[in-house]
Order: C-alpha cells, then structure tokens, then sequence
C-alpha cells in the first residue's frame, strides 16, 4: 500500500485553507507509517519500508518548499534592512572610534600602574615577618579600576608544545577530505568503510 502525497499545493500557507490541506496530507501519512511493521527481513520488505521513508522526505521537501514560498521574500527583506542599518550606523561607529580608543589607553596605562602597584604590595608583604612589628615596612597605595572597567580571566598561547594533550583538538573535517581524496592510512586513525542507506523510490 502507497500513500497519496500532494507533490504541491496551490494555495499559500498564509491561508488557513491551506495549511489544513498540508497538515491533512501530513497527519494521513503518519497515521500509516504507524500502522506498518518496522520488519525488515526480506528484500521486499527493505523496498517497501525505503519506499516509505522516501515519501516522507518528499513531504519533509513540500514543507520546506512551500515555507520558502513566504520565508524568501522576508528573507530579502531582511537582508535589505541589514544593509540598511550597517549603511545609517557605520558613521556613528566611525565616529565613536577616535574617542573609545582614548577611553581604552587611558584605561590600560591606568591598569598597567595598578599591576605594578599590586605586585609591590605582594613583594613588601614577603618582607614583613609574623613575629615582628610591621612599622618598618613600606605601605603601598593601590589605585582603585578605572570606571567601566571588568577584569576576566583571558590567554595567549606561549609554547604549544607545552600545553597539554587535554586541550588540543583533533581537525575531523581535514581528516575527511583526506579520506575523500584516497587516504587510507592516518596514524591513530581507523579508516573504514560502512554502509549508508539511502531512501529514494
């Protein structure tokens, strides 16, 4: 038994008439999908169940295509008042880029001092002994951040030999164009092959 799909639909989506023509289509195939065995023990019933499966992508497809039938032109639309905003907005960021890389120099000469401030502190605090009074030793005066300022933890990578195993990352997509382009050996890789079913009518 087959099932009867509408390979496409005259009336919009917009239109509630429609949509419960699609749905209707949608909501019949399902109901016999699940009313079919998922046995698969002969050649018949491999063809069958691709069969299937093939029509449901064909729905899966009209769904898609007949959302792009409202979805493109707002698409456009969208990508025209992207367009739009970058063209009215890049003068004010042009504008504002003179005036936020003096906020951020001052910025990093005042965290700068305050780094060296910090690390002063540190070091007279190692000259100052538990046991005896600390009147002697230097008190330094740290700056408070600047306004707007919010320190993070960041990184740059010094030595790459040096990091650990952990946090290197293996490069899969340039495994499989190598393997696509005839690879067959890649130390620490299994290469092999596997079946794919591919459901077509």
């Amino acid at each position: 038994m087959t099932t009867q799909t509408t390979p496409s639909t005259d009336l919009s989506l917009n239109d509630s008439s429609g949509r419960q023509q699609l749905q209707a289509t949608l909501s019949d195939y399902v109901t016999f999908l699940r009313r079919q065995p998922a046995l698969c023990g002969t050649p018949e019933q491999q063809q069958a169940l691709i069969k299937h499966v093939a029509q449901g992508h064909d729905l899966i497809k009209l769904v898609s295509a007949e959302r792009l039938k409202i979805t493109r032109q707002l698409d456009q639309q969208k990508h025209e008042w992207i367009e739009l905003e970058k063209e009215m907005t890049a003068p004010i960021l042009a504008a504002m880029e003179p005036l936020k890389n003096a906020v951020e120099h001052y910025n990093r000469e005042l965290l700068r001092v305050r780094e060296h401030q910090q690390a002063e502190a540190a070091y007279q605090a190692t000259l100052a002994q538990p046991s005896e009074t600390s009147w002697l030793t230097a008190e330094v005066a740290i700056i408070a951040k600047p306004k707007g300022v919010q320190m993070r933890w960041n990184f740059e990578i010094q030595d790459p030999n040096q990091v650990p195993n952990g946090y290197w990352v293996i490069d899969e997509a340039a495994i499989k164009t190598d393997i696509a382009n005839g690879a067959r050996d890649i130390p620490g890789v299994r290469i092999y092959e596997e079946g794919i079913t591919t459901f077509r009518k």
